[in-house]
């Protein structure tokens, strides 16, 4: 078996998997400090991943697949679901933008980084962690960051998450009716297959929603839709 300890969401996992890819998939988390839970993947864990890959799609591989869902449930008991979501940092505050597969909002985040420059961050371009309380909600970074491997180990408070639509021209829209949001949110969330802790998630869903400002964009593909992004959401949120 190899062994390792990574560091998410302030939270140390001891784990013990069977490849040593694995631990290398998730260097840029490891650390010596004292561990908060183990987590040790066993062939039948391996076996369930690749029988539950919908369309045949694992994540990387059946362990990298395997470890970040027995971490998401772990997390989920401490008040953190993961997001599917590109997130970003500026002016030290978070910023998610969530679609469907395929619509782009990698490639918006991507503008926005060629726009924003070393005003932007990166902090998890695939699955970050939202770590939620009635006074604010924290953004995390871990492993697992998409194709590209865009992500940074870092942190930082959500002002707003984003839902991105293409469009034949650029346009937004504030949210007010926080109704709207809800099935689109679960739709985003990892929720666990155990009943209790799927629950959980939806609970959490419930306090998102409660503390964080929400827009819909509709979006061209070019660096235009940045710079409505920036100057009509992001600059006016973090004033």
């Amino acid at each position: 078996m190899v062994n390792f300890k990574i560091k998410i969401a302030n939270k140390v996992f001891d784990i013990n998997c069977f490849y040593e890819s694995t631990k290398n998939y998730c260097k840029d988390f490891l650390t010596d400090e004292k561990s908060d839970f183990d987590v040790t993947l066993s062939g039948d864990d391996l076996k369930s991943e690749i029988q539950n890959a919908t369309n045949n799609h694992l994540y990387v591989n059946e362990e990298i697949s395997a470890l970040y869902r027995k971490i998401a449930d772990i997390l989920v008991e401490e008040n953190i679901v993961v997001f599917h979501s590109s997130s970003i940092k500026v002016n030290d505050f978070a910023f998610i933008f969530t679609a469907r597969s395929g619509v782009g909002k990698s490639t918006h985040t991507n503008y926005l980084s060629e726009l924003l420059k070393d005003q932007l961050t990166y902090i998890n371009d695939d699955k970050p962690l939202l770590e939620v309380s009635d006074e604010k909600i924290i953004v995390y970074s871990n492993p697992w960051n998409g194709k590209e491997r865009r992500s940074t180990n870092t942190s930082a408070p959500l002002k707003a998450i984003i839902f991105l639509s293409r469009g034949e021209t650029n346009s937004y829209k504030k949210i007010e009716d926080k109704s709207e949001v809800y099935f689109k949110l679960l739709s985003q969330i990892y929720l666990p297959y155990e009943k209790s802790k799927r629950q959980k998630a939806m609970q959490i869903a419930d306090q998102i929603i409660k503390n964080v400002n929400f827009y819909e964009i509709f979006v061209t593909k070019d660096i235009s839709a940045a710079e409505m992004t920036y100057e009509r959401i992001i600059k006016n949120e973090t004033k």
